[in-house]
């Protein structure tokens, strides 16, 4: 039998098939006006390429933009709100933050733009801050207000959020019998069921983000199980989450908020996965920390893995808005291979964020693209074979590459070649700053990681990105082009619920008896989610986790809360707060009582395990030679080029180093090895690339 996995790109789809311990990988263009279109492409290509018949497909994992580009390019349906009456302008008003400190043209960063004041209405009803009822629901006032909206507005959906209905959910969930009672086909998302936790800017930002994405996603999903079906795979499609866990399709179209940061999570899955199975040839044991950089055509995301796990957060970010979700933090950038070169208003180059995307692409593909790009700048400066990009499935044009160059250099004075380079300085600059931010903000030295890159574009740029850091060690993989697509098949089956349960610990058998409760009752909700998937409830681990902070403190610290809840797991709780607290913020407070806030349980299930090798040959390194190449870095040199399928296996203290500058080429990616870098294959298939004392 075999399991698939697809990550659908903003320039490329790409898809793992793995079947008997072998993979097959392949890269298809994105259609990015219906993304089911390349999926299938692709599903065809990988099942004719190994002989697979489509029932043969017994798991099928899906990552997917189409809920991050609806937020990011405003194209959601049209959605209306529902909020305490006197609390309507809260999605405008948001928390008066600025992201930006030294801009002097002050802008909005609510997301106001998903539901104008028009169509947000103030509901008469109230609970208290214990959840009763202070005033009842003006259940008439909801059935005129839903009415009007439909014959004014159209909206296709609704986002309810009354203050403190997580509390007490009475109020939403009787908005939401009103409205399908009167218009069965408008889609309606409460926050009590999307984030049933306190702070209701947040609270409403997230259930408005599900209801404005909501019916994208339940048809384009919808579309691709039809399709898939048809095509006779038998596999219940899964799609994975932003916290790097699967979950069925039918889940992800009653929550699609929680797939908006779905694709970069599955490269930082995959990239924990392959550090486990891997050794430096130093000894000791398998990688646990490493940084990983997935560069596709529109994008650069960077995350950070340490001791084996990727780094969380609660906090999580859509542009300059709150996404309140449980998520793998990942910080992403526009800087690929399709970015845009442009000179700024002062003359100087910038790059990115701006994509020439999958079409009319960078052009060099010769498809209409007039712009110049990354790509183009790396295959001026020789990076790339024109004949093998894609596995040969696109032919690169240089002439069409150096003629959108001059147009840039012409005004800063510079041949094509010297602002080729330039334009690697610079999105290699931006990278190492983002680099920067996820490591050493929050105190961990990249010195001490490996570098592990991914991405059709994450090999090229990696060995000069190790450089700028220190970072003694690269990593790639066997296809880092389908890095993401990968993780789809390794990633845990997971559901996570949480809940608000403010409490100031004093060790009383009552607050004991409160918190292992409510971590009960979470823990239920996840069997059942889990049981929907079809994951038996002696399969499944169960990990619990709180957010706590100390009385007065409006920020808090989420802490895992290991074993059966009791006072003494409750204590090095407490314990483990008070060291978090001094490791993020240098000091730990005495005297002062500390507060449970938020209840987290999130249950996982792991899928059987496969590997990722890649063609371990264990022939002579000049077999894998094709040849010589003039190449830029700076200056102009000579590289050698392998084919690395070709490349033997190199154990510890053999004579297989390649020796910088050397370019490895193969269909999904192309490798470059700096001067000062030497790079060989591991008993796993992947290359590691390490600098020259």
């Amino acid at each position: 039998m075999a399991r698939v996995g697809v990550d659908v790109g903003g320039t490329f789809t790409d898809i793992v098939l793995s079947r008997d311990g072998q993979l097959a990988v392949a890269k298809v263009p994105s259609t990015p006006h219906d993304p089911s279109k390349a999926v299938l492409t692709a599903l065809a290509r990988v099942l004719a390429m190994t002989g697979t018949r489509p029932e043969e497909v017994e798991s099928f994992g899906h990552g997917c933009t189409v809920a991050v580009n609806a937020v990011l390019q405003r194209k959601g349906v049209r959605t209306g709100v529902f909020m305490t009456r006197g609390f309507e302008d809260t999605l405008a008003i948001g928390r008066e933050n600025r992201s930006d400190l030294y801009d002097v043209f002050l802008g909005a960063e609510t997301p106001e733009f998903i539901a104008p004041r028009r169509i947000r209405v103030g509901v008469e009803e109230r609970l208290d801050a214990q959840g009763k009822v202070i005033t009842p629901l003006n259940e008439e006032q909801v059935r005129a207000e839903v009415q009007r909206l439909k014959a004014q507005y159209d909206i296709q959906a609704l986002a309810v959020c009354y203050l403190f209905s997580y509390l007490n959910p009475a109020h939403e969930l009787g908005t939401r019998d009103i409205v399908r009672e009167c218009f069965p086909d408008i889609r309606v998302s409460l926050s009590c069921e999307i984030d049933p936790v306190f702070k209701e800017y947040e609270r409403l930002c997230l259930t408005a983000f599900d209801a404005y994405i909501g019916p994208l996603m339940d048809s384009y999903l919808g579309r691709l199980e039809d399709a898939l079906a048809k095509a006779g795979v038998p596999a219940r499609l899964q799609v994975i989450q932003s916290r790097g866990g699967m979950a069925s399709s039918r889940l992800a179209r009653e929550r699609p908020v929680n797939t908006v940061n779905s694709g970069p999570a599955a490269a930082v899955i995959a990239g924990a996965h392959l550090g486990r199975s891997c050794k430096l040839p130093s000894g000791g044991p398998p990688i646990q920390n490493l940084i990983t950089i997935d560069i596709g055509g529109t994008s650069c995301d960077v995350a950070l893995i340490t001791q084996g796990r990727p780094m969380l957060t609660t906090e999580g970010r859509l542009g300059a808005y709150p996404v309140r979700r449980s998520m793998i933090d990942v910080g992403s950038i526009g800087a690929g291979g399709g970015s845009i070169a442009w000179l700024d208003a002062a003359g100087g180059l910038r790059v990115g964020p701006q994509s020439a995307g999958a079409y009319p692409g960078p052009a060099c593909y010769g498809h209409g693209g007039s712009l110049p790009t990354v790509t183009d700048a790396s295959l001026v400066l020789g990076l790339l074979d024109p004949g093998r990009f894609a596995g040969g499935d696109l032919t690169l044009h240089r002439d069409a590459a150096e003629a959108a160059l001059r147009g840039v250099a012409g005004p800063l004075g510079m041949d094509v070649m010297g602002l080729s380079w330039g334009i690697h300085e610079v999105v290699n600059s931006r990278i190492a700053d983002q680099i920067r931010l996820v490591s050493l903000k929050r105190g961990y030295d990249p010195r001490g990681f490996v570098l592990l890159a991914g991405g059709g574009a994450g090999p090229i740029h990696a060995g000069l990105l190790a450089q700028r850091l220190s970072i003694p060690w690269v990593l790639v993989p066997a296809a880092p082009g389908a890095l993401a697509a990968y993780g789809l098949l390794v990633a845990d089956v997971e559901h996570e619920k949480s809940r608000t349960l403010v409490m100031r610990w004093s060790e009383s058998s009552e607050d004991v008896s409160a918190l292992e409760t409510a971590f009960r009752e979470l823990t239920r909700q996840c069997y059942r989610e889990m049981e929907k998937d079809g994951v038996r409830e002696e399969t499944v681990r169960v990990r619990r986790s709180a957010d706590m902070r100390y009385a007065g403190q409006s920020n808090e610290i989420e802490v895992p809360v290991e074993g059966e809840v009791g006072l003494p797991v409750l204590g090095r709780a407490i314990e483990e707060f008070q060291h978090l607290h001094e490791r993020l913020y240098g000091h730990r407070k005495t005297g002062v009582l500390v507060e449970f806030v938020n209840l987290r349980v999130v249950a996982a299930y792991t899928p059987p395990a496969i590997s990722f090798r890649g063609t371990l040959a264990r022939g002579a390194l000049e077999e894998a030679l094709t040849g010589v190449r003039e190449v830029y870095l700076g200056r102009r040199m000579e590289a050698r080029v392998y084919d690395r399928p070709r490349l033997p296996v190199c154990p510890p203290g053999c004579a297989h180093l390649i020796e910088g500058p050397a370019i490895v080429e193969q269909p999904d990616t192309t490798t470059v090895v700096y001067p000062g870098q030497r790079c060989f294959v591991d008993e796993a298939g992947n290359l590691l690339i390490q600098a020259i004392a």
